[in-house]
């Protein structure tokens, strides 16, 4: 008698958990967007009507799918959205002489990459190769252009960081008066404190640019990722939580999809506080950062199970 006192309890508490995670994944079904092995991103045309400033995150900086995917997303907005300033999270130290690479053609792109550490993938290889050919074929007052946001004068103090780097993009963008794309860590990309519980360089972004600026977060939920430990990189494995929303993403019928948070959408968890991947630059036990939906990101695109990235020879 006890225990089925004990099992229904357990039901009476369990049931509405479930119901609700039920709800929320037919949502997902309904409305994400997949992506194939054939990626068409003219999905985000209208996503990016008002748009002056895109924000690509990642989950974690060493993860393959995430460099191709933000590849791809590069080439379809430099191609048909008329974007043509691409700041990456690295110093401009290390990124202006790859800079002159892409307007000139001098130098050697591997030699010039081997500081990115790891940002010094083949995928990342393959995006500069392409833009270098892109260039060559435009005017000058049409050539993509690359910058760094980073600096090593920031990294002192990680509380006026994310400032710094938003007014270096600002500055940029301003000063070129294209449209930029953003490539960085989920933490900096978020346009609100949920993740960082400080405000992030998204966050002094929307508060400069309003709906102007566009995050796009991106998120997984098993894998292996490269991550640098002792100056080297190494590679881990990983798994997140299946009560977070990385593991409610994992049940989606979609292996890889995109999902909109637009608020025309209604989304049915757009204020519930959840968890998703988060892995920094070095290895930590903890690899999961909260999220509101909406309120962060403007949307979000999720690969179920990850590589690490490719480290280019």
């Amino acid at each position: 008698m006890k225990i089925k006192t004990i099992l229904a309890f357990i039901i009476i508490i369990v049931s509405p958990f479930a119901y609700s995670q039920n709800k929320d994944l037919e949502w997902i079904n309904v409305n994400a967007i997949p992506l194939g092995s054939v990626k068409n991103f003219s999905f985000l045309d209208s996503e990016l009507n008002n748009n002056t400033i895109i924000g690509l995150g990642e989950a974690s900086h060493g993860t393959h799918e995430f460099h191709i995917l933000k590849t791809e997303i590069i080439k379809h907005l430099i191609t048909n959205n008329n974007y043509k300033l691409i700041g990456f999270e690295l110093t401009q130290f290390n990124i202006i002489s790859i800079n002159d690479y892409l307007q000139k053609g001098n130098g050697n792109l591997k030699m010039l990459m081997e500081k990115l550490m790891l940002y010094n993938t083949q995928e990342i290889f393959n995006l500069f190769q392409w833009l270098k050919e892109y260039n060559q074929n435009q005017p000058a007052d049409k050539k993509v252009i690359l910058f760094g946001f980073d600096s090593e004068d920031f990294w002192h103090d990680p509380l006026t960081r994310d400032k710094n780097m938003a007014e270096i993009i600002i500055e940029a963008q301003k000063s070129d008066t294209s449209k930029a794309i953003i490539w960085g860590h989920n933490v900096h990309i978020a346009k609100d404190k949920t993740m960082a519980e400080v405000e992030a360089m998204g966050g002094y972004l929307k508060q400069k640019l309003k709906d102007r600026y566009y995050a796009l977060g991106f998120d997984t939920y098993k894998g292996n990722v490269n991550v640098i430990a002792e100056g080297k990189i190494t590679k881990h494995s990983f798994e997140s939580g299946s009560d977070t929303f990385s593991g409610l993403f994992s049940k989606v019928k979609y292996s890889q999809f995109f999902l909109s948070f637009n608020p025309n959408k209604a989304n049915p968890f757009a204020q519930n506080k959840n968890k998703i991947t988060n892995i920094y630059s070095v290895w930590t036990n903890d690899r999961a950062l909260p999220i509101l939906p909406g309120s962060d990101f403007d949307s979000i695109i999720f690969v179920r199970e990850t590589t690490a990235s490719l480290i280019l020879e």
